[in-house]
């Protein structure tokens, strides 16, 4: 099977090890991130790097983002939409609102691209390991056609229209922090 080549933004405590997993699945993989010390240490397991991301869209199929926080997802994505084309597949993993989502794939879908949110829990030793919960919100056909690159970080799980992985991901981290505190009582 020919693998596609995926694009990486974020390679922080969490995405690092993502992207390293994408690799070891032997996905050709293109990477940016704003400092230049994690790109150097992902260009030794093979990995490319994008030096602009703007040109990010002209060099892969699929884009994933594991990024801070909403403002920087936003900002991102308005950068990549410029040159995001038909068909061509963005994934946010961060976790952000929901309604970051919904704006996301409003501004992708302009070019008739395709957005799935997919936050993840796990933390880094899940990151590590390749065994993330993703829970993956957009269309279904889009999640089916790409499951496999999902599994090469972990489990991945379809929660429904864009929005809803942040939503599974709101539950999620309710019900542990719930189950924390009953706990500890």
């Amino acid at each position: 099977m020919n693998k596609i080549k995926v694009g990486f933004v974020g390679l922080g405590l969490m995405g690092m090890p993502m992207a390293k997993n994408i690799l070891k699945n032997k996905y050709p993989l293109i990477v940016w991130n704003r400092s230049t010390k994690n790109l150097k240490k992902i260009k030794k397991f093979g990995a490319e790097i994008c030096q602009n991301l703007i040109n990010l869209p002209n060099k892969c199929q699929v884009i994933i983002m594991m990024l801070a926080n909403d403002n920087v997802c936003l900002e991102v994505s308005e950068v990549l939409k410029k040159n995001i084309k038909r068909n061509q597949i963005l994934i946010d993993m961060s976790s952000t609102k929901k309604k970051t989502a919904v704006e996301i794939e409003k501004k992708i879908k302009v070019n008739k691209g395709y957005f799935l949110d997919a936050p993840v829990s796990g933390g880094t030793k899940g990151a590590e390991t390749g065994k993330l919960t993703i829970m993956v919100g957009g269309e279904k056909k889009i999640f089916k056609k790409i499951r496999h690159l999902f599994e090469s970080m972990g489990t991945a799980t379809y929660v429904g229209k864009t929005g809803s992985g942040q939503v599974a991901k709101l539950a999620n981290q309710a019900i542990v922090g719930i189950t924390i505190g009953a706990v500890s009582e």
